[in-house]
């Protein structure tokens, strides 16, 4: 870019991005457009208008230092309130505006296509999801390449293929650096486990969500009925019950509602039925 990339343009009080150049110099601007494997300047950091006939190679940015977008904060209360179908709309907003960036260092870009995959978990859309993960593995990212793992993983133990879902989660066992990676990792050994009816180490899986990650929410749908059906196992009805309403009352657009509605009027006669079996 002519001039404008062999100078350090300063910002006025607007919101603008910078682009870290491999020659260590800095290049900000409000607006930036991309062309093939280059990205050009379209307004200046003060929203003038910026004309060039040469980009920036994508090969020569370091790091692209921007504003998140607002909906990566709003998406666990979204998720938490049922919202996910509107949730997607705005994802897909979100990474078309996010796409100038790519998968750069810095960029929100891969957050919203993880969070877009997890989304499409949350209700079921596996399908879907699982064509997020292999766009995911296509990049090369480290990062989204761990998130295509879990992702795929998590589909499979969904199947009942708990042997191909513990091949795909070996590699997020000892990394702490993606909690999104973290989230579908334990979901999965939590699943495995069920199927073992290793209840207790299960309940432990499922419970590194709320404990640990907070903040992934997508999948707490599958670890809540996870969750429930560890307490059952350990006989331990009060909580069962307890984690398929909170399941019915806090993910009602999940798929493991349905489930829940079903497990829970059986569930509260067993235990009443133990209960009077019990009274002397």
């Amino acid at each position: 870019m002519k001039q404008i990339s062999l100078c350090l343009l300063l910002a006025a009080g607007l919101h603008a991005d910078t682009l870290l150049l491999k020659n260590g110099q800095s290049l900000i601007g409000k607006t930036f457009v991309r062309q093939g494997d280059a990205l050009f300047l379209t307004a200046g950091a003060n929203g003038e208008p910026v004309t060039s006939e040469a980009g920036v190679p994508m090969t020569e940015i370091t790091e692209v230092e921007c504003e998140p977008p607002a909906l990566l904060k709003k998406a666990p209360e979204l998720l938490a309130a049922g919202k996910i179908s509107s949730l997607l709309v705005d994802i897909d907003a979100a990474l078309k505006a996010a796409d100038t960036y790519g998968d750069l260092p810095g960029s929100h870009w891969p957050a919203l296509l993880v969070l877009q995959a997890h989304s499409l978990l949350a209700i079921g859309k596996d399908a879907e999801a699982g064509t997020i993960a292999a766009a995911m593995k296509k990049t090369r990212n480290p990062g989204l390449v761990l998130d295509s793992q879990g992702v795929r993983a998590l589909i499979a133990a969904r199947k009942g293929d708990h042997l191909a879902a513990e091949s795909f989660i070996v590699d997020l066992k000892n990394d702490t650096s993606r909690p999104s990676a973290m989230a579908a990792a334990a979901v999965v050994r939590g699943l495995g486990l069920l199927e073992k009816k290793r209840f207790e180490e299960a309940l432990k899986a499922f419970l590194e969500l709320p404990v640990f990650l907070p903040d992934e929410t997508a999948l707490s749908g599958i670890a809540l009925l996870g969750s429930a059906r560890a307490y059952h196992g350990m006989e331990d009805f009060d909580r069962a019950i307890a984690a398929l309403e909170t399941l019915i009352k806090t993910r009602p657009a999940t798929p493991e509602v349905s489930t829940a509605q079903t497990l829970l009027p059986e569930w509260k006669h067993r235990h009443a039925v133990i209960q009077e079996a019990k009274e002397p």
